[in-house]
């Protein structure tokens, strides 16, 4: 079977982020939780919020808003736990999410369209519901650009 018919069989979940919707592979969520408990701390990551406890596992919040130059000041009501993957490296992320997420499956899973070259490599392709044309997001390569190219700003020391 080809990528492309592979692909095409897969259901999808789709996300608002920010004033957009994304979509991720349905097969990529873990689980959705309420918020609460989000735990902050000092760190140098400008993109991780916080970290919340799931299934014994400490899960970091992920501002994909951030990473995507979105903005949007809705408040968040529950955490999408996603399992995302570059290269050799697996891990959980959690997304704050403030409105209600879809699921595509059947004929509009159907309609995906493969895009191998894009301006925006996190985007490998679309998929069409209704009227609406929504992006298929790949987090592990959002989040893998982003460690290579965001800047971390290290405050100076008062010595």
């Amino acid at each position: 079977m080809s990528g492309a018919a592979e692909t095409q069989l897969k259901s999808y979940i789709i996300v608002p982020i920010g004033s957009r919707r994304f979509s991720l592979a349905a097969e990529s969520i873990v689980e959705l939780v309420s918020i609460g408990n989000m735990q902050e701390f000092p760190h140098r990551t400008p993109w991780i919020s916080g970290v919340i406890v799931r299934r014994s596992r400490v899960v970091p919040v992920c501002d994909v808003e951030r990473l995507l130059g979105e903005r949007n000041d809705s408040i968040d009501r529950f955490h999408l736990i996603v399992e995302w993957r570059a290269g050799e490296t697996r891990d959980w992320c959690a997304i704050p999410v403030a409105g209600e997420c879809e699921l595509a499956s059947g004929e509009a899973a159907a309609q995906v369209e493969i895009h191998t070259e894009s301006q925006e490599p996190y985007i490998t392709g679309s998929l069409q519901v209704g009227e609406d044309r929504i992006q298929i997001l790949d987090l592990g390569k959002l989040i893998q650009g982003c460690q290579a190219s965001c800047e971390v700003h290290v405050p100076e020391s008062g010595s």
